[in-house]
C-alpha cells in the first residue's frame, strides 16, 4: 500500500508555512522553534524511509548551526557579525514569501484570461487517490512529526528492548476505527498512546492515512499549533 504526500516545494517553501503558522511578522517568529520543527519534519521522514531530497539536508544542516549559536551562552557581549546566518536566512524567506504571492498573483490572472478562450476537449484522467498538498494534509504531517520525536524520546528513555516488525496496516486501520468508535472525535496524539515501537508508530499513521484518504475519517484543526482532530466520515459504515 502506497500512500503519497506531494512534496513542498523546496526547503524555503517548507520554511515559509512553518513560520507563516505564528501570524506575525517574519523577522519576529521564535527561530529556534521553526528550526525544531523543520528538523523533525526532515528526521521523520528518514524514519518513514522516504527520500529526502539533498537540498532539504543541506537546509537542514545550515539550520543546525543557527540553533547551535542561538542555543549558546553569550559569555560577552560580541559586535553583531556583517553575516548573520539567521538574518539571512529570514531574508531568503520573506524574498520567497514575496515571490511566492507575485506567482499566485500571475496565475490567477491567467486563469481569468483563460476565461476568454475556448480550449480543446480534453480527456479526464484520474490518477490513484492521494492526500494532496493542502494545509490539512501538510500540518497533519508536522503534527505526526512532533508525536514521532516525542514518542522516540519516551522509547529510548524506556525499558523495551523487543520490537516487533510485523504491523500490518490493515490490521491497525481496524484498530484506529474501533478506537474512533468509542468516542465523538480523537485527538491524534491519543492514537499513538500505547505504541511501543517505532515502527508500530509508522503504521499506526499510515493506517491513519489510508483512512483518511477513503474518507472514513475527516481531519479538523481548530487553530494553528491546534490538536488534530479526528472524526468519523460520511463513508464510514
Amino acid at each position: 500500500m502506497d500512500i503519497k504526500l506531494k512534496d513542498f516545494e523546496g526547503p524555503l517553501d517548507l520554511l515559509l508555512h512553518l513560520v507563516s503558522k505564528y501570524e506575525m511578522d517574519i523577522y519576529d517568529v521564535p527561530i529556534v522553534e521553526v528550526i525544531e520543527q523543520y528538523l523533525a519534519y526532515i528526521e521523520t521522514l528518514q524514519t518513514m524511509r522516504l527520500e529526502v531530497a539533498g537540498e532539504y539536508m543541506l537546509m537542514a544542516s545550515q539550520l543546525m548551526l543557527i540553533k547551535s549559536r542561538k542555543l549558546l551562552p553569550k559569555i560577552v557581549e560580541a559586535e553583531p557579525e556583517a553575516d548573520d546566518p539567521e538574518l539571512n536566512l529570514l531574508s531568503q524567506i520573506e524574498e520567497y514569501r514575496k515571490y511566492k504571492l507575485l506567482s499566485q498573483e500571475l496565475a490567477a490572472q491567467h486563469q481569468i484570461r483563460a476565461q476568454h478562450f475556448s480550449k480543446p476537449k480534453q480527456e479526464l484522467i484520474y490518477d490513484d487517490v492521494t492526500l494532496t498538498h493542502d494545509k490539512t494534509s501538510v500540518d497533519l504531517f508536522l503534527a505526526f512529526s512532533q508525536i514521532m520525536a516525542k514518542k522516540q524520546a519516551d522509547i529510548r528513555n524506556s525499558h523495551t528492548t523487543i520490537a516487533r516488525d510485523d504491523y500490518r496496516i490493515e490490521d491497525l486501520m481496524v484498530f484506529v476505527e474501533e478506537e474512533l468508535a468509542q468516542k465523538e472525535c480523537l485527538v491524534l496524539a491519543e492514537l499513538f498512546e500505547k505504541a511501543t515501537d517505532k515502527q508500530e508508530i509508522i503504521t499506526i499513521f499510515l493506517a491513519t492515512l489510508e483512512l483518511i484518504k477513503v474518507q472514513k475519517i475527516v481531519v479538523t484543526q481548530e487553530a494553528n499549533f491546534g490538536d488534530i482532530i479526528l472524526k468519523k466520515g460520511d463513508s464510514h459504515a
